[in-house]
């Protein structure tokens, strides 16, 4: 595994929140939010959405997503920081399999987990896009990151 991809992989596994980007099902443009995800037993990214979300109605629409992770530094140029894009097809996720990793990563969101209009969702990654400092931009395929 190359040092881009295990740089990758470890910061969606330490990481709790990135940027979402869908397509729009109104625009059909690219939208994108801050969403909030963990990590299932392989280490794909998984999320808990409400279907009143603009971005879970793109999805429903079209499942092209990706998820930027990004280390920003605290002080200086933000893009001097290691970052990877994770894009992708979202699909359901069973609760069954990933809610007790999601709301350990989230407790708060044990509170509404089970609203009937939550549900999980898992980013199946095709591409890992990963710009780990000055001369390391590299796209990479899923299966030698995960």
């Amino acid at each position: 595994m190359s040092e881009n991809a295990k740089q990758a992989r470890a910061a969606l596994q330490t990481g709790r929140h990135g940027s979402l980007a869908t397509v729009d099902f109104e625009t059909h443009g690219p939208y994108v939010a801050l969403a909030n995800y963990a990590c299932d037993v392989q280490g794909l990214p998984i999320f808990l959405f409400s279907k009143l979300a603009r971005h879970t109605k793109s999805l429903l629409a079209d499942p092209r997503a990706s998820l930027l992770v990004a280390d920003i530094p605290p002080m200086g140029d933000a893009l001097t920081g290691f970052r990877a894009t994770f894009m992708g097809l979202m699909e359901p996720a069973k609760a069954e399999e990933v809610s007790a990793l999601y709301i350990a990563r989230h407790p708060y969101a044990a509170g509404y987990a089970t609203f009937a209009d939550f549900s999980f969702w898992r980013l199946a990654p095709e591409l890992v896009h990963v710009v780990g400092g000055f001369g390391r931009i590299e796209t990479l395929n899923a299966k030698d990151v995960f």
